[in-house]
Protein backbone atom coordinates (compact mmCIF):
# COMPACT_ATOMS: atom_id res chain seq x y z
CA UNK A 1 0.00 0.00 0.00
CA UNK A 2 1.62 3.40 -0.82
CA UNK A 3 2.47 6.37 1.52
CA UNK A 4 0.36 8.98 1.02
CA UNK A 5 1.62 12.60 1.16
CA UNK A 6 1.75 16.27 -0.03
CA UNK A 7 3.00 15.47 -3.51
CA UNK A 8 1.90 11.73 -4.49
CA UNK A 9 -1.62 13.22 -3.26
CA UNK A 10 -1.44 16.16 -5.09
CA UNK A 11 -0.14 14.27 -8.43
CA UNK A 12 -3.55 11.67 -7.54
CA UNK A 13 -5.65 14.39 -7.19
CA UNK A 14 -4.94 15.98 -11.12
CA UNK A 15 -7.81 15.18 -12.95
CA UNK A 16 -10.07 13.12 -10.49
CA UNK A 17 -12.45 15.82 -10.50
CA UNK A 18 -12.25 16.25 -6.84
CA UNK A 19 -14.08 13.06 -6.31
CA UNK A 20 -12.09 11.00 -3.59
CA UNK A 21 -12.32 7.64 -4.20
CA UNK A 22 -10.77 8.23 -7.50
CA UNK A 23 -7.66 9.95 -6.35
CA UNK A 24 -8.05 6.65 -3.88
CA UNK A 25 -7.92 4.39 -6.60
CA UNK A 26 -4.92 6.19 -8.23
CA UNK A 27 -2.51 5.94 -4.82
CA UNK A 28 -4.00 2.35 -4.35
CA UNK A 29 -4.99 3.09 -1.62
CA UNK A 30 -8.79 2.96 0.68
CA UNK A 31 -11.42 6.16 0.35
CA UNK A 32 -11.03 5.85 4.13
CA UNK A 33 -7.53 6.38 3.77
CA UNK A 34 -7.93 9.42 1.92
CA UNK A 35 -10.44 10.89 4.26
CA UNK A 36 -8.18 10.12 7.14
CA UNK A 37 -5.21 11.91 5.33
CA UNK A 38 -7.25 14.77 5.06
CA UNK A 39 -8.90 15.09 8.74
CA UNK A 40 -4.70 14.95 9.16
CA UNK A 41 -3.77 17.51 6.99
CA UNK A 42 -6.93 19.82 6.25
CA UNK A 43 -4.97 22.11 3.85
CA UNK A 44 -5.04 19.47 1.55
CA UNK A 45 -8.81 19.65 1.18
CA UNK A 46 -8.24 22.59 -0.64
CA UNK A 47 -6.17 20.69 -3.29
CA UNK A 48 -9.08 18.70 -3.94
CA UNK A 49 -11.74 21.16 -3.71
CA UNK A 50 -9.91 23.20 -6.25
CA UNK A 51 -9.82 19.96 -8.69
CA UNK A 52 -13.83 19.68 -8.25
CA UNK A 53 -13.64 23.22 -8.86
CA UNK A 54 -12.12 22.98 -12.16
CA UNK A 55 -14.47 20.34 -13.64
CA UNK A 56 -17.36 22.90 -12.26
CA UNK A 57 -15.66 25.69 -14.70
CA UNK A 58 -15.38 23.56 -17.58
CA UNK A 59 -18.86 22.46 -17.58
CA UNK A 60 -20.03 25.86 -16.93
CA UNK A 61 -18.02 26.70 -20.10
CA UNK A 62 -19.20 23.87 -22.11
CA UNK A 63 -22.93 25.38 -20.84
CA UNK A 64 -21.89 28.66 -22.44
CA UNK A 65 -20.78 27.85 -25.13
CA UNK A 66 -23.46 26.03 -26.07
CA UNK A 67 -25.91 29.26 -25.38
CA UNK A 68 -23.81 31.48 -27.17
CA UNK A 69 -24.40 28.44 -30.41
CA UNK A 70 -28.20 29.20 -29.99
CA UNK A 71 -29.14 26.00 -27.96
CA UNK A 72 -32.52 27.04 -26.69
CA UNK A 73 -32.70 24.50 -24.73
CA UNK A 74 -29.54 24.81 -23.04
CA UNK A 75 -30.78 28.41 -22.41
CA UNK A 76 -33.90 27.16 -20.92
CA UNK A 77 -31.50 24.89 -18.54
CA UNK A 78 -29.12 27.96 -17.54
CA UNK A 79 -32.48 30.22 -16.83
CA UNK A 80 -34.09 27.59 -14.75
CA UNK A 81 -30.97 26.04 -12.79
CA UNK A 82 -28.58 29.03 -12.55
CA UNK A 83 -28.47 31.26 -9.30
CA UNK A 84 -28.68 34.16 -11.38
CA UNK A 85 -31.79 33.05 -13.54
CA UNK A 86 -33.57 32.03 -10.59
CA UNK A 87 -32.82 35.66 -9.11
CA UNK A 88 -34.71 37.20 -12.53
CA UNK A 89 -37.70 35.42 -11.90
CA UNK A 90 -36.87 32.15 -13.74
CA UNK A 91 -37.50 28.76 -11.98
CA UNK A 92 -39.42 25.72 -11.59
CA UNK A 93 -41.86 25.33 -8.69
CA UNK A 94 -44.22 22.40 -7.48
CA UNK A 95 -47.12 23.09 -7.51
CA UNK A 96 -50.29 20.53 -5.76
CA UNK A 97 -53.04 19.68 -7.15
CA UNK A 98 -56.45 18.37 -6.34
CA UNK A 99 -56.77 15.11 -8.51
CA UNK A 100 -60.60 15.18 -6.98
CA UNK A 101 -59.71 11.54 -5.29
CA UNK A 102 -59.47 12.13 -1.64
CA UNK A 103 -56.11 9.57 -1.56
CA UNK A 104 -54.15 11.35 -4.73
CA UNK A 105 -52.18 14.45 -4.44
CA UNK A 106 -50.13 15.23 -7.44
CA UNK A 107 -47.07 17.19 -7.57
CA UNK A 108 -46.33 18.83 -10.79
CA UNK A 109 -43.36 20.83 -11.87
CA UNK A 110 -44.75 24.56 -13.55
CA UNK A 111 -42.64 27.73 -14.23
CA UNK A 112 -43.43 31.20 -13.46
CA UNK A 113 -45.18 31.70 -16.25
CA UNK A 114 -47.11 28.88 -16.45
CA UNK A 115 -48.36 29.75 -12.93
CA UNK A 116 -49.43 32.85 -13.97
CA UNK A 117 -51.53 31.47 -16.89
CA UNK A 118 -53.06 28.80 -14.60
CA UNK A 119 -54.15 31.73 -12.03
CA UNK A 120 -55.39 33.59 -15.02
CA UNK A 121 -57.69 30.94 -15.81
CA UNK A 122 -58.89 29.64 -13.18
CA UNK A 123 -59.84 33.58 -12.21
CA UNK A 124 -61.82 33.72 -15.67
CA UNK A 125 -63.31 29.93 -14.99
CA UNK A 126 -64.64 31.80 -11.27
CA UNK A 127 -66.00 34.74 -13.22
CA UNK A 128 -67.73 33.17 -15.46
CA UNK A 129 -69.33 30.69 -12.96
CA UNK A 130 -70.18 33.74 -10.83
CA UNK A 131 -71.50 35.58 -14.20
CA UNK A 132 -73.68 32.75 -15.13
CA UNK A 133 -74.93 32.06 -11.57
CA UNK A 134 -76.49 35.87 -11.09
Amino acid sequence: MTRINKKNFGVACKGSGGVGAVVARALGVTRQAIYSYLKRNPEMKEVLDEESQQILDIAEHNIDKEIIAGNTEMSMWALLNRKEGKARGYGLKQVMENTGSPTTIQFIEMSNEEIRKEKLRADLKKKNKCTKSS
